[in-house]
């Protein structure tokens, strides 16, 4: 109903617009027509009044007035002097006392013709005063029924046809408001489909216009967004209930084993010992989990401060090299000196504290993980690199996915939830800055991290 009520009013809006400007171009059309032919008049009448034989008019010569009378016809005029009393006049004027508007008839005698308009026993006159000498002038009136007539049929018709013209306007209206909203119906049918979840289709659009296309190439990349965000939304569910199932399993079958019977105090120690590594598995799930919800709803707050970036890399090392050291690892690092940073210190610490574990617990016995902190062209670099496993071209695109392995069995076998490495690029990106991953089959990886130039 929405649709077909704003199509309605477009209707009849174009509708008046169209009648107001047809009315008002015929009423300019009507106007200038009056006017012209009110203009003709005047010049005809002055023309007939500079007729040669108007000043031959003398009351003592008969013959010339009856030519006079003869030569004007049915048009009326009057010859009057100073007092106002007809000196001569037409056969059609005589038995008739026309009203005489004396102001005229003394600005005539100033030298200037005069003109007035009248009505007559029931029609309209145009009359003329012209000045013939000091002591006497010419009056000439002239019939307007044919041109009122002409005035009234002319109203007529247009009245004839303002109805059609109304009528017509309402059916293109009507057309063109349908054409111009159909965008929008469609856009209407398709949200209703996303409203009851069918997020698969997009709106094919033919009609040409830069505002019409801009909205449904908007329309359709937020339902890309949206399918893509809901899509990422049902496959975080899905890995977060797989992820919490798994510790949960673990946790319900040893403690269902350790109560068929009694048990020695050694293996409940065990028991205890692998119901933790479940329990720090979870928590480090239920971590996470809040802190991409903060991220997801922009309630993250950074609070930032000026630090040593080689200094929080060194705390970050000198923390890892005992698991490092576990596993058979190297760490070495390179620093550039003085290379401070504005950031949040406990958030960078997270993120790149995910980065060299990620790399340690990727680097077989024997190996190497080298951390460098160095400037290029102003910015902050920050360079992990191994010499682990790598990883497969394919599976990089993928690698900062939440919940996303490249090895399922091996992450879970060491710990890994699948979203360290989602944490570090959220930080990275939060900061401003970016994270790049470079890596080679059996060679190793190297993720490469990069900050605006500090400023003051």
């Amino acid at each position: 109903m929405i649709n077909k009520t704003f199509r309605l009013r477009l209707t009849v809006f174009y509708t008046l617009v169209v009648a107001g400007i047809v009315s008002a171009f015929a009423i300019a059309i009507y106007l200038q027509y009056r006017y012209s032919l009110a203009k003709t008049i005047d010049e005809y009448l002055l023309r007939e009044a500079n007729e040669e034989i108007l000043f031959e008019v003398d009351p003592k010569l008969p013959g010339k007035n009856t030519e006079v009378i003869k030569r004007f016809g049915d048009e009326y005029f009057e010859v009057l002097d100073n007092h106002g009393q007809v000196v001569i006049t037409s056969l059609n004027a005589q038995n008739q006392r026309w009203p005489l508007d004396k102001e005229l008839m003394a600005r005539t005698f100033k030298g200037v013709p005069q003109f007035s308009s009248i009505q007559f026993r029931g029609i309209h006159y145009r009359v003329l005063y012209f000045p013939i000498s000091g002591e006497k002038i010419l009056r000439i009136a002239l019939s307007l029924r044919e041109i009122d007539e002409s005035m009234k049929s002319l109203r007529g018709l247009f009245f004839l046809f303002l109805p059609f013209i109304i009528m017509f306007s309402s059916a293109a209206s009507w057309f063109l408001s349908g054409k111009a909203l159909a965008p929008v119906v469609k856009i209407k049918d398709l949200a209703a489909q996303v409203r009851d979840g069918r997020l698969g289709k997009r709106i094919e659009m033919d009609a040409k216009g830069s505002e019409i296309e801009d909205l449904v190439h908007m329309f359709n990349d937020m339902l890309d967004g949206i399918q893509a965000s809901v899509e990422a939304q049902k496959r975080f569910t899905a890995a977060v209930a797989h992820e919490v199932r798994s510790p949960l399993t673990s946790l319900r079958g040893s403690i269902e084993v350790a109560l068929r019977k009694t048990r020695t105090p050694e293996e409940y120690e065990d028991l205890l010992k692998t119901n933790l590594s479940d329990i720090i598995r979870l928590s480090k799930i239920t971590d996470n989990l809040l802190f991409f919800s903060k991220a997801d709803n922009n309630i993250m707050e950074l609070k930032k401060q000026w630090f040593n970036v080689p200094h929080l890399m060194d705390t970050i090392v000198e923390r890892m090299r005992y698991k490092a050291s576990s596993a058979g690892v190297a760490i070495t690092k390179t620093y550039a000196d003085g290379i401070e940073m504005n950031g949040d210190v406990d958030l960078l610490e997270q993120a790149f504290s995910n980065i060299v574990d990620n790399a340690i617990k990727y680097t077989p016995s024997g190996g190497q993980v080298e951390v460098t902190v160095k400037t290029d062209s102003g910015r902050i670099m920050v360079d992990v690199t191994d010499s682990g496993v790598g990883i497969p071209e394919g599976e990089i695109p993928h690698i900062f996915e939440r919940f996303y392995r490249v090895s399922k069995e091996r992450s879970r076998k060491l710990g890994g939830t699948g979203l360290g490495l989602s944490i570090a690029q959220w930080v990275v990106e939060a900061h401003g800055g970016k994270i790049e991953v470079k890596s080679t089959m059996g060679k190793g990886s190297e993720f490469v991290t990069s900050f605006p130039a500090p400023s003051d």
